[in-house]
């Protein structure tokens, strides 16, 4: 009942995100207005055909985040800002702490041990997002993973809203962070992957921070003090994005705000959905 409230989350973002971008002040190619409107189509088919098989209708939301992540410059740019917001945050950044952490921390402190653990914690970003997920698949808690995809998706969701309406690129567009008095392997390849698959103005609140903070909630509520493990590697990638260079602190920080926000509210929403469906279906005629 609850395996359709994901994929319907998925329907309508990319149904208002398609009418920006048809509306918008961008150049947009034909490939890329193709390609949103198929993945439009495709979620929704993924979402209501009963043709579709379960595991593809339960994990196609989860399929999409790539895809959803690599479209966000179109969509910044059809929001028509003409800039980043980044001024504004490095003036919250010495507001709040006097210092810029994200360009000064590692400096000031070089080690290439808590360089590689904490480069090693950010990259963990890409298993904490399927772990929950994952865990209660195999489990075969099947209201529990609907539930806990939802939820997921409604932070991605508000994520992505926010980098549409206020953009900020970060602090490695404007400071070289490939310039560091330490560093391993693991923050070479750190640095690799987001050259390869990051989109510049997505820093603004911190997805890796709200999806990690989101998915420890979710951990904890649906597995005891096991999930506990899973905060322990969401507040060292937190740690990770700063002192790696990926963030400004305060995109951390609005991270965690906004990551046990978005869970609270996500966890509200799809319990009203549900049972507001199971009220409807019990008083229709039969």
């Amino acid at each position: 009942m609850s395996a359709i409230w994901p994929g319907a989350l998925l329907v309508v973002y990319l149904g208002v995100t398609g009418i920006l971008l048809l509306s918008g002040h961008s150049r947009l190619t034909l490939f890329g207005i193709a390609w949103h409107f198929a993945l439009l189509a495709a979620s929704a088919a993924a979402t209501w055909l009963g043709i579709v098989p379960r595991w593809l209708r339960a994990w196609a939301p989860l399929l999409a985040l790539l895809s959803l992540y690599a479209e966000m410059p179109m969509l910044i740019s059809a929001a028509g800002h003409g800039r980043y917001f980044d001024a504004e945050v490095m003036r919250w950044e010495y507001t709040l702490f006097g210092w810029q952490p994200a360009i000064e921390w590692a400096r000031r402190w070089p080690s290439r041990i808590a360089s590689e653990v904490l480069h090693a914690a950010y990259l963990s970003y890409y298993g904490i997002i399927f772990s929950v997920p994952v865990a209660l698949y195999r489990a075969r808690r099947t209201a529990a993973f609907g539930e806990a995809v939802f939820v997921l998706m409604f932070t991605f969701v508000a994520c992505f809203i926010c980098y549409i309406v206020f953009p900020v690129a970060g602090p490695r567009y404007f400071w070289d962070a490939t310039i560091r008095t330490s560093g391993g392997p693991v923050r070479a390849t750190a640095v690799w992957l987001l050259e390869a698959r990051s989109s510049r103005g997505t820093a603004f609140p911190s997805s890796h921070v709200a999806v990690g903070v989101t998915q420890s909630m979710l951990a904890v509520r649906y597995f005891g003090t096991r999930g506990l493990l899973l905060g322990a590697l969401a507040f060292g990638l937190a740690l990770g994005a700063v002192y790696g260079g990926f963030h400004y602190a305060v995109d951390v920080l609005s991270g965690l705000i906004f990551g046990a926000l978005t869970t609270a509210l996500g966890l509200a929403i799809h319990r009203q959905l549900v049972s507001t469906t199971v009220q409807a279906k019990a008083s229709a005629p039969t």
